[in-house]
């Protein structure tokens, strides 16, 4: 089995989703959750193709998979640290 960190390109994929996940999960810090997922919902659509086009059905499938709990569990440790010093 191929690795999607093994495709080419892939690393440049990974660097563009990690730095998506950082800015989305900033940006919807201290939202409910059912409403970061409807957006990011809409944000996975749209690059879909794309990242089916570079890296292949199924290793789009997990790509964006981990994209959307990268930013849902980023979400939860900025909202934890907020709460925190409070």
């Amino acid at each position: 089995m191929m690795l999607l960190k093994d495709k080419s390109g892939a690393a440049r994929l990974i660097e563009s989703l990690t730095r998506a996940a950082r800015d989305f999960s900033l940006l919807y810090a201290f939202t409910d959750d059912e409403s970061a997922r409807v957006h990011l919902a809409g944000y996975v659509e749209r690059i879909r193709p794309g990242i089916v086009e570079a890296v292949g059905s199924d290793n789009a499938a997990t790509a964006l998979d981990a994209f959307v709990a990268a930013v849902i569990g980023e979400k939860h440790r900025i909202e934890n640290v907020g709460a925190s010093r409070a």
